[in-house]
């Protein structure tokens, strides 16, 4: 299966940087290059001040079996908004998450490109396991819809099998976050904000489908049929209260019929998600702190 998987800047960087964040608070196209190359270069001078955690370290929380002490904000109502503003809510709430890496072939950095989301404004933030499960990655980071750059500071709690992880971003600055819905029953209409490809804060629409239990791991997972592709690992599923139901995970291809070890005629796509109870899951508290919403 498929998975989808501050920095001191100059002067010609900081002008190009806010040539990419005017389009991101408005509704000009999203320069996409543009954007990977301030994550590269945020993380890059992140990289070379040396004042970053081990990433190492950060990989050996991910097998971390205690549970995060404190408490999840959960949504008090669940209220329809206007769409435009939902989408701006879970937009800044959005991380480009990715880590340093050097190739085989040259002496350049590389990024990788993945989604999480943040869940409190000091800086606690969802992704998928895997996500960080790089052996080669060099130093781990994220970025913010306007272009700031933070180092990933600790893995609080993780699960392989849920395929989730809660971590905290090195940040003493308070973040738009989003909080988690109560509940999405099955038929629920949902979007996701995700960045398929390179191509980020792509906006998808579509239902909650199903929920079923994974045929190896038995583990719940929730299905959408909202789009999302490699590169949207991480990335959240939000309800139209914009309240947070679910991380994208990961695909299934269907096809009709395959001949000679390939397939054929691909018929539809499943797209896989960690539910709700797969991240409250990383929480000890019994109930999560309400909060409420506008």
């Amino acid at each position: 299966m498929p998975r989808l998987t501050s920095s001191k800047l100059g002067l010609v960087a900081f002008l190009s940087l806010l040539t990419l964040i005017t389009p991101l608070r408005g509704q000009s196209p999203v320069d996409d290059a543009l954007l990977k190359q301030s994550l590269l270069e945020g993380l890059t001078d992140i990289y070379e001040s040396r004042s970053f955690p081990a990433p190492a370290a950060i990989r050996r929380q991910l097998d971390r079996k205690n549970k995060f002490s404190g408490s999840f904000p959960i949504a008090s109502s669940e209220v329809d908004v206007e769409s435009a503003k939902r989408y701006e809510t879970a937009r800044k709430a959005t991380l480009v998450i990715g880590h340093l890496y050097l190739c085989d072939k040259c002496d350049n950095w590389h990024t990788t490109t993945a989604g999480g989301v943040i869940i409190s404004e000091d800086g606690l933030a969802l992704t998928n396991h895997h996500v960080l499960a790089f052996e080669r990655a060099s130093i781990y980071g994220a970025m913010t819809s306007d272009g700031r750059v933070y180092a990933i500071e600790e893995v609080l709690a993780a699960s392989k099998k849920n395929d989730v992880a809660l971590v905290r971003i090195r940040t003493n600055e308070k973040l738009p976050f989003v909080s988690l819905a109560s509940s999405a029953p099955i038929g629920t209409p949902v979007f996701a904000v995700s960045h398929p490809d390179s191509h980020f804060y792509t906006l998808t629409k579509g239902y909650v489908s199903r929920y079923s239990v994974s045929p190896h791991l038995k583990i719940p997972r929730l299905e959408i049929t909202a789009d999302f592709a490699r590169g949207s690992s991480g990335s959240g599923i939000f309800n139209d209260n914009g309240s947070l139901v679910g991380l994208i995970a990961s695909t299934k291809s269907v096809y009709y019929n395959e001949e000679n070890n390939i397939q054929q005629n691909l018929q539809m796509v499943i797209k896989s998600c960690v539910p709700l109870s797969g991240i409250k899951a990383l929480c000890s508290e019994s109930k999560s702190e309400t909060v409420l919403t506008d």
